[in-house]
């Protein structure tokens, strides 16, 4: 399996590849992304999908006939305007769903996606992934939805050994030298 940014040669082939992008999602979400989502994605434009903050990212494995997308991974504005994820059902529980959602992060620095609280695979997929629930409010369909939230620390490794206390995080070794 490979993920990848989707990388066009020109902008002709953006409707094309938005088309096949938009059916994938349709096809392989069961139903559980929003509309506005997918009107996101239909009218977005090539310079839109050239902005920073925009991305789609596929996981496509080799076939006979090349390499075929088994998960997509769509987000604008950091998520903020549209945050869409989609794995076919063959290639579910392999979290690849979470490694679409780490390489936009990695990509784009941040990223913010709204689930639905009671769709605990999606759920699960945001948690693997390290985003981190950080509001509940009510979703197109009157549900409860989380808002999460993932950021990339500026500066992932301190220069120094010993971390202060702004540095702590959770799960981090607090003593150095363990007698």
């Amino acid at each position: 399996m490979e993920i990848s940014c989707l990388s066009l040669s020109s902008p002709d082939e953006w409707p094309h590849a938005r088309q096949q992008c938009s059916d994938f999602l349709r096809r392989y979400s069961s139903k559980r992304l929003t509309r506005e989502g997918y009107q996101r994605l239909a009218s977005l434009s090539y310079d839109e999908l050239m902005q920073p903050g925009t991305s789609i990212i596929a996981a496509t494995v080799r076939s006979d006939v090349g390499r075929i997308p088994v998960g997509i991974c769509y987000a604008a504005d950091y998520g903020e305007g549209a945050c869409m994820i989609a794995v076919h059902p063959l290639y579910r529980n392999r979290h690849i769903g979470s490694s679409l959602i780490r390489s936009q992060l990695s990509r784009l620095g941040r990223l913010r996606c709204k689930v639905a609280a009671d769709h605990s695979a999606s759920l699960q997929m945001c948690f693997h992934a390290g985003l981190q629930a950080i509001a509940l409010e009510q979703g197109p369909t009157g549900k409860p939805t989380l808002i999460m939230s993932g950021t990339l620390p500026l500066n992932q490794y301190q220069s120094s050994s010993a971390p202060n206390a702004d540095s702590i995080q959770e799960g981090d070794l607090l003593c150095q030298s363990p007698s």
